[in-house]
């Protein structure tokens, strides 16, 4: 059972099998919770897609945020198979133990795995950090580990020389 609810409204395709959700969308399936401005639950291929909205500034609101667990992704994009538990974040912000894990891409191959392009791992808690440790690709065990290939440290969006072959 799938409960959904959004402020401003529901649409359902029969002939599709695909609900719509607009405004504060909101959906609950058994451990996770999708909220989003705009959501498209697809019940033939069991997907879930949520995506923010821009306001009449250009500035985007209302994006998706995610919870399975105790874990919680706040998202620009979010394409996601409840039934699998597989799928692909784009723009995630996520806590990770003491510190914020940023990523461009990442697919999420189960419940605890994810697998990150384009990440960075900072203790500041800005959407844009002050300071990271930057990598190319790495792959995360939810509340165990991350583990990642050559690391630099940025500090203001300036390489520094200070480098990790491994982490």
């Amino acid at each position: 059972i799938i409960h959904y609810k959004a402020t401003d409204s529901v649409a359902i395709n029969l002939s599709n099998r695909q609900a719509f959700l607009y405004t504060d969308g909101n959906i609950d399936y058994q451990d996770m919770s999708l909220s989003a401005d705009r959501v498209t639950v697809s019940f033939e291929s069991q997907t879930l897609n949520a995506h923010g909205v821009s306001d009449s500034s250009g500035a985007a609101k209302g994006k998706p945020l995610f919870k399975q667990g105790g874990t919680s992704y706040n998202a620009d994009t979010i394409k996601f198979n409840y039934k699998t538990q597989k799928g692909f974040i784009h723009g995630v912000i996520t806590q990770e133990g003491d510190g914020f894990l940023h990523g461009e891409k990442i697919k999420k191959a189960n419940g605890s795995v994810m697998y990150l392009s384009g990440g960075k791992y900072t203790t500041c808690n800005y959407d844009h950090p002050h300071f990271a440790l930057n990598f190319s690709k790495s792959k995360l065990l939810t509340g165990k580990m991350i583990v990642t290939g050559p690391a630099y440290l940025t500090v203001e969006d300036v390489p520094t020389p200070l480098a990790l072959p491994f982490a």
